[in-house]
């Protein structure tokens, strides 16, 4: 068999022959067609969003409140209204600011940072196994998943003053229950997808599942304290 001596030119002559046979191949087996599921596409829509806004942080530090007023006077700002009971649970106060597609969630304190108190669910729907587990001393974050790959995620956030959280807000109803005195806001998705919101003391909680009944994720919010 006659060797061939692979050179620049001879690589000049015929890798564009191999790449257009490459491209031509791919896009025959490409099914154009083919329609992404509900739930990846959200999930990808959130991934591109954090990417095109990178200043934004679950929670992030040394955000001045002067800057942070001047922002939401631009943008406008809605005051999250509470019962008597739940100012007396929360020791904070939060301001919402809506943007397109999303809502900007800061909170101000004049509460001192203490410890971090991890707080965990009680209850577990049935099939869920917890698969990840982390705490950094202001955070904490458990996940979950079923034999069908659908997953539970729980993240509990200390509260310090200009904190902040962005949550997405084109979901296609929206409920409020209220679980042992807190008061628990549950978005739903006509896919099944759901996130819930909580505030409590010093403390954000927020929790998200793919496949879960209302009642199940409010027993969710029957947390322990470590």
């Amino acid at each position: 068999m006659k060797q061939i001596e692979v050179t620049d030119e001879w690589l000049c002559k015929y890798m564009p022959i191999v790449g257009e046979a490459i491209i031509r191949e791919l896009e025959e087996g490409t099914d154009y067609g083919y329609r992404f599921s509900a739930k990846f596409e959200r999930r990808m829509k959130l991934m591109l969003w954090k990417e095109e806004h990178p200043w934004i942080r679950a929670a992030y530090r040394q955000l001045k409140r002067t800057a942070v007023l001047s922002i939401c006077v631009a943008v406008g700002l809605l005051i999250l209204t509470m019962s008597a009971e739940g100012n007396r649970m929360k020791l904070f106060d939060t301001i919402r600011t809506l943007r397109e597609d999303s809502a900007e969630y800061t909170y101000f304190t004049d509460e001192e940072e203490g410890e971090f108190r991890k707080r965990e669910p009680t209850y577990l729907p049935e099939g869920y196994e917890e698969v990840k587990r982390s705490s950094n001393g202001i955070g904490f974050h458990l996940v979950f998943e079923n034999s069908l790959g659908e997953m539970i995620t729980w993240r509990q956030l200390l509260v310090s003053d200009g904190d902040s959280v962005v949550m997405d807000t084109e979901y296609d109803s929206q409920m409020t229950c209220e679980v042992e005195g807190k008061f628990v806001t549950v978005c739903l998705y006509s896919d099944g997808f759901k996130y819930a919101y909580c505030e409590n003391e010093r403390y954000v909680y927020l929790l998200t599942a793919d496949n879960m009944a209302i009642d199940e994720i409010c027993k969710m919010f029957q947390f322990t304290e470590e």
